[in-house]
């Protein structure tokens, strides 16, 4: 193949990295190979474990070391990517520095159809947690919504996003509206969102599963996107009543667990294929087919249920071999060794889950809402 040519197996992705565990890059690289991408990884830190240990070694990378990787694929002809995948980074330099390479892949890549496929997951902050980056990554990643294909914000990062805060199906219907029409990305995400009892009944949602399980509720939404004569996205003309959503309610894995967000948006990629066309479903309103995007994470979704129910199997033997309390032990424990015991038996068994991966079995299926 030419040096810098595209090649259709091949993604970059840019994310955080670990020694030991599963979150980042190491969260995504395996399940993609097993997908049969050709995957490239570009790390923004090098820890020696996730920071849910409370405690690790390693550092963050600057945007100087970044750009000094990518010089170096581009001097050797191997800039060659039909897909992108960008996680944590760690400073808005290092965003800056990314910002640039996804112009000049795209420039690359013969502009928007048939081009580069750039899944940005713009890890900023969770609900409950706050901002957990500087808040100077903010607008550049504004900035670079224009240029992603798909986008996989949490809620706290869709209002960070839009500047709308997501209290009832309206505000969420905005705010999908916003990223699509304001800021020309043609597939959204938004992993997982709160709304009011009224208005989950109104989309045929619930708080908890038939069997008990408190359930997650995950939306998402696409918008046609014309380009210029440039080639440069033109702002769509839908209207917020025009905007068609789909949903996936999924059970709430109780525990802490690092790394699933990372592994959800790898496999979201992995398995976005914009020409499928699937067949009409009768659980959605009007019956109409599913799009690609909605597809995707449907399959996303399936390989993560079965990954974090081998994980919570070997939690469960695990915790089974642990010494019963010395009787009179004293109350004060260390509890930082504890945590650490604790999120080295939350490791996501992501090799154990190979079958899960390939051959995921859709038990919580996507459709389409209305309201």
């Amino acid at each position: 193949m030419a040096a810098n040519v595209p090649d259709p197996t091949r993604i970059l992705s840019i994310q955080s990295h670990v020694v030991s565990g599963y979150v980042g890059n190491r969260s995504a690289t395996f399940p993609l190979q097993l997908l049969g991408w050709d995957v490239d990884v570009t790390n923004t830190v090098q820890f020696s474990n996730h920071t849910g240990y409370g405690r690790w070694g390693g550092l963050r990378f600057d945007a100087e070391h970044l750009q000094d990787i990518f010089s170096g694929l581009e001097k050797n002809g191997l800039l060659r990517y039909s897909r992108m995948l960008t996680g944590y980074m760690p400073s808005a330099a290092v965003v800056k520095t990314v910002l640039e390479l996804v112009k000049k892949l795209r420039s690359r890549s013969g502009g928007e159809e048939g081009g580069l496929i750039y899944l940005l997951d713009p890890v900023m902050g969770d609900m409950g947690r706050g901002m957990y980056v500087a808040p100077e990554v903010l607008p550049i990643y504004r900035e670079m919504l224009q240029y992603s294909t798909i986008i996989t914000p949490n809620q706290f990062e869709a209002q960070a996003l839009t500047g709308i805060d997501i209290t009832d199906l309206a505000s969420l219907k905005k705010v999908l509206w916003t990223l699509h029409t304001q800021h020309k990305v043609p597939h959204v995400i938004i992993t997982s969102v709160e709304l009011p009892d009224e208005d989950l009944e109104k989309i045929g949602a619930h708080r908890s599963l038939p069997d008990g399980r408190l359930a997650m509720l995950q939306v998402g939404s696409s918008c046609d996107i014309t380009l210029d004569s440039k080639g440069e996205r033109q702002q769509p003309s839908l209207s917020e009543e025009e905007l068609e959503i789909w949903s996936i309610q999924f059970p709430e894995v109780q525990g802490y667990f690092s790394g699933v967000g990372d592994m959800f948006a790898a496999l979201t990629l992995g398995r976005f294929h914009p020409e499928a066309k699937e067949p009409a479903q009768s659980n959605g309103v009007g019956q109409k087919p599913l799009t690609p995007i909605a597809k995707a994470s449907e399959l996303a979704i399936a390989s993560l249920q079965g990954i974090l129910s081998n994980t919570c199997k070997v939690i469960e033997e695990l915790e089974k071999q642990l010494p019963p309390p010395a009787k009179g032990a004293l109350e004060a424990k260390d509890e930082a060794q504890e945590k650490v015991d604790r999120m080295r038996r939350r490791e996501l068994r992501v090799v154990q889950s190979k079958r899960e991966i390939e051959t995921p079995t859709i038990v919580y299926c996507a459709k389409w809402i209305s309201g």
